[in-house]
């Protein structure tokens, strides 16, 4: 049944849908949530900001623990003569479940929870749908796995992202769930940064897991800090002032990036600090220093 779904996508191929399906799957891959994370965070409201994040790192953290345990092989792998596969330098883990198809599932989801807009949940919807259905055109998922992605995507959206509004609330129960869940985040990425640099494991299996934990864990940590020792309020801020910040946190993002790549060290620690001071920054360093150069209120 799920080879026969990928045959009927594989001939309906043509090189125009192959291009939107690249085009559309797009909208599941880590650079669009960054950019709308970096709006909330630098512009508009850390409250949702918060919401998108908690529901998004924990849904792909669930996703990525699953392809670490299942470590099931792609369609194009297990067909090569039958199944073409596009876009493969976003397909570099295992097949179950879709990674893409949780990324649109939690944030378009979320992005519908916060927002309530018509204009808004007809476009989530369609996303959610359509980033699915680009992955089985790209050869690069079964059915099963998109299937799987975009229910613990959307359960992530719709139970998480509520839950995350409430516990912003709570300034206390904030910093207490956002100091553990950081901490433990944190460690976990460590120990298998540690185990990726000198032990002989499945490094596919473990690698993006371990990407995802180290970004988990410092984006936990930096709203705990932030939280606790700045408190920006980047709604206040005027239109003018909130396009030169974030067009600034862009720009300081890309050179810290460039710096931690270019540190010699083994290639899985570098990932680790890699995502883990891109987590930090975004979250906590960049908005303290906008705060303390009065690009940004309290």
């Amino acid at each position: 049944m799920q080879l026969d779904i990928m045959l009927f996508f594989q001939r309906i191929r043509t090189p125009l849908v192959e291009k939107l399906a690249e085009i559309i799957s797009a909208f599941g891959e880590i650079a669009v949530p960054l950019v709308i994370i970096m709006l909330f965070l630098w512009c508009f409201n850390r409250k949702k900001a918060f919401a998108v994040s908690f529901s998004l790192l924990s849904s792909l953290l669930a996703t990525q623990t699953l392809k670490a345990i299942f470590r099931l092989p792609r369609p194009f792998q297990v067909y090569p003569d039958l199944i073409d596969g596009g876009r493969l330098s976003t397909a570099t883990g295992y097949s179950f479940p879709s990674g893409h198809s949780t990324t649109s599932g939690s944030l378009y989801s979320s992005l519908i929870v916060i927002a309530w807009k018509k204009a808004v949940t007809i476009i989530c919807v369609l996303l959610i749908i359509l980033v699915p259905v680009s992955r089985m055109v790209l050869g690069v998922h079964w059915p099963l796995d998109v299937a799987t992605g975009t229910l613990i995507g959307l359960l992530g959206g719709f139970l998480l992202s509520p839950l995350a509004l409430r516990l912003f609330d709570s300034r206390r129960a904030f910093l207490i769930v956002t100091f553990c869940y950081g901490i433990a985040a944190s460690a976990a990425a460590l120990v298998l940064a540690v185990i990726l640099g000198t032990a002989d494991v499945d490094k596919v299996a473990f690698s993006d897991l371990m990407s995802n934990a180290a970004i988990t864990g410092s984006v936990m940590m930096g709203f705990y800090l932030e939280r606790k020792l700045v408190e920006s309020a980047p709604e206040k801020n005027s239109t003018g002032r909130k396009i030169l910040v974030f067009i600034l946190g862009l720009i300081s993002t890309a050179i810290a990036a460039l710096i931690i790549a270019i540190i010699p060290a083994p290639e899985a620690f570098t990932s680790f600090m890699l995502y883990y001071m891109l987590g930090l920054w975004c979250v906590f360093i960049y908005p303290m220093i906008a705060v303390k150069t009065g690009l940004m209120p309290r």
